[in-house]
């Protein structure tokens, strides 16, 4: 166990993973990285197994959506990108990777997450508390995982934190082998039994939504339903649109 409370132990995560039934390898941990994303693409390039995993102690350029920068402060969360290679269908990784974050926090800290579309993930308090980035590499994708545990940025006071959350702080070895193992999982489960675990969990269905398009339209929609592809189904009140790509953000919430 390492002597530092927010170094994960990778022996330790990969004892866990064996025991889960999941054959991914030990974790490979560096204090502090321009990109876990970034590492774990040049990782994939040079033939790195599936499974493989990059987390930081803290990020200096972290990657997210559209091109944004995650703040990734020194200890403050979890920060990782695994290589998955086993999933069919890549496109159906944002997703798949936002139910393992909401498994791990149930599983290891009795805490009811949930999720905005496509694929942030939201604490008790509808607070973003996890973001996700997939990027493809050749034969297969890396699915970057960052979440907030001690404290959320400075920056973002509307974002929450597993402490924040739960009141505990969490033994990381056994949170990052819960995010692996269930990413592994989600990835071999029929797309059916996921996507309706999905539908449960997002809190985009229902509620009052605005939309912004990446070519900059923007309209008021409720969320009507997550299509089997994965898209979310809005109704603008004179037509119902599928949600392919974009920012949804919910009128009850900070951008």
């Amino acid at each position: 166990m390492s002597e530092v409370g927010w170094i994960p132990d990778p022996g330790r995560v990969r004892e866990l993973l064996a025991t889960s039934g999941c054959s991914w390898p030990a974790p490979v941990y560096v204090e502090s990285t321009g990109s876990t994303n970034a590492d774990a693409v040049a990782l994939a390039a040079s033939g790195a197994v599936d499974g493989t995993c990059v987390v930081a102690g803290e990020q200096t350029a972290g990657k997210g959506r559209h091109g944004r920068t995650w703040v990734s402060d020194l200890g403050a969360g979890l920060w990782s990108s695994t290589i998955v290679r086993s999933c069919d269908h890549p496109a159906r990784l944002p997703l798949l990777a936002a139910l393992a974050a909401v498994d791990v926090a149930r599983d290891e800290g009795d805490m009811s997450w949930a999720i905005k579309w496509p694929n942030d993930v939201l604490d008790s308090r509808d607070r973003k508390v996890a973001g996700i980035l997939v990027e493809a590499v050749p034969g297969g994708a890396v699915v970057g995982i960052g979440m907030n545990i001690e404290h959320p940025p400075q920056e973002f006071t509307q974002a929450g934190s597993w402490v924040g959350d739960s009141g505990v702080s969490p033994d990381r070895s056994a949170v990052l082998a819960g995010l692996l193992s269930s990413l592994y999982r989600r990835t071999q489960q029929p797309w059916d039994v996921a996507l309706t675990d999905y539908r449960v969990l997002c809190r985009s269905i229902g509620a009052d939504v605005r939309v912004v398009l990446p070519g900059g339209e923007e309209f008021e929609a409720v969320g009507v339903d997550v299509t089997n592809d994965g898209h979310l189904m809005v109704d603008t009140g004179s037509t119902s649109r599928i949600i392919i790509a974009g920012d949804v953000l919910h009128a009850t919430m900070a951008p």
